[in-house]
Order: C-alpha cells, then structure tokens, then sequence
C-alpha cells in the first residue's frame, strides 16, 4: 500500500504522523540501534506525488473460477475429472487521493450505469462437519 517513512527532526515530533522509531546500524558482526523521528506519509498508489487527502478503498471485481469436482465415468471406464466455471470474488485494497478516485469511478461509470444497486451479499455458512 502507498505509505512511505520519511526521516524528520525530533522538534517535529508533535505533528500529525510524526512517531518515533530506530535505525539499526550493523557493520560486521556488530550492531547498534539509534533513535530516530519519522513522519509516516500515505500516498496515492496511481501517482506517488499526491499526499493530501488519500485515503484506503477496498473493491471487488467478478470473475470466474475452475471448480474441479469428481471424476465421470467414461464408457470405456476411465476416470476423467469433471470442470466447471463458478462465479467468484476478488477484493482489492488500493490508496487513492481525490483524482485517482474520481478516474475509477469514470471508469466504472458504465458498468454502474447499467446495473442495479443492491445490499452487499451475506456471507455464507459453513457446512457441519460429521
């Protein structure tokens, strides 16, 4: 995801996204660890130059998967596996800042022009297990 550490002074160490961490240095079989202030910075995953006003987004694209079930029966006995296509989800996580957001709702425009809204799906419950 679009985050980025970017070392600052410690008379910074008020600000918004500004924590304390530690540098390790090692050289040889020696080490030592330093304090050190770091502003924790988001940014747009489409372009890294935009900072102000990004904010996390979670999606879902349709596809389909190979379902392998049991085997058929040929006529002359051998066991050939059976496929199919099942409807399936992929969710996706991305960091976008306002015109990013507005470039995938553009996008998405038809799809949700010809669609119907609806309520997200409930989840399903397990099968018991005998």
């Amino acid at each position: 995801m679009g985050t980025r550490f970017i070392e600052v002074d410690e008379s910074r160490q008020g600000e918004p996204g500004v924590r304390k961490g530690g540098r390790t240095l090692t050289v040889g079989d020696q080490s030592i660890t330093q304090e050190t202030w770091v502003k924790v910075e988001a940014y747009d995953d489409l372009d890294p130059a935009v900072t102000e006003d990004v904010h996390l987004h979670t999606f879902a694209v349709p596809g389909m998967d190979v379902r392998v079930g049991a085997a058929k029966s040929g006529e002359d006995g051998s066991g050939e596996l059976e496929t199919r296509l099942v409807p399936s989800v992929q969710y996706y996580q991305i960091e976008l800042g306002p015109d990013s957001l507005n470039k995938l709702h553009e996008a998405l425009a038809p799809f949700i022009a010809a669609a119907k809204e609806c309520e997200p799906p409930k989840g399903r419950k397990g099968r018991a297990k005998a």
